[in-house]
């Protein structure tokens, strides 16, 4: 579903896209079955973090790949010259991804400049539309890689 309306993101109102996203951190949870996959596609954790202005829990579902023994997302926004707001909200508290039902916390590390190109090929070889979101907009996208906190 995400790898076609992704596409078009770009397109809709802010108010849209944050309707989407709410709904689709709201059935998350369908998505670790089989019609749930099919529906919202493979590769998506949710992300749990605080806001930075409201301090309100904020659960955003991300496209990610795994790359060793962390779990790498792109703030693209869908190719949008804006940095999506949960990017903001990284450094507020602690972070929390659920991954196949399974809710950990969780550290985070950006990508840096020598590991990029590295890195979106991972991204691109499971989501192509990425390619089309690092043409549409003139920012530098950044790379996220999260990794478990180990208790």
């Amino acid at each position: 579903m995400w790898k076609i309306l992704g596409k078009i993101a770009h397109l809709w109102p802010t108010w849209f896209y944050r309707f989407i996203s709410n709904f689709h951190s709201k059935i998350i949870k369908f998505n670790f079955t089989k019609a749930g996959k099919r529906i919202l596609g493979d590769n998506i954790l949710l992300l749990e973090t605080i806001g930075n202005k409201t301090k309100k829990l904020r659960k955003t579902p991300l496209a990610y790949v795994k790359v060793k023994e962390f779990y790498l997302v792109a703030a693209s926004y869908s190719g949008s010259d804006k940095t999506p707001d949960w990017f903001y909200n990284l450094n507020t508290t602690s972070v929390y991804i659920t991954i196949d039902g399974v809710r950990f916390e969780a550290t985070y590390e950006l990508v840096d400049d020598i590991s990029r190109s590295d890195m979106w090929k991972h991204l691109d070889e499971l989501y192509p539309t990425f390619k089309n979101y690092r043409k549409r907009t003139k920012r530098n996208i950044p790379l996220i890689k999260f990794s478990k906190v180990m208790v």
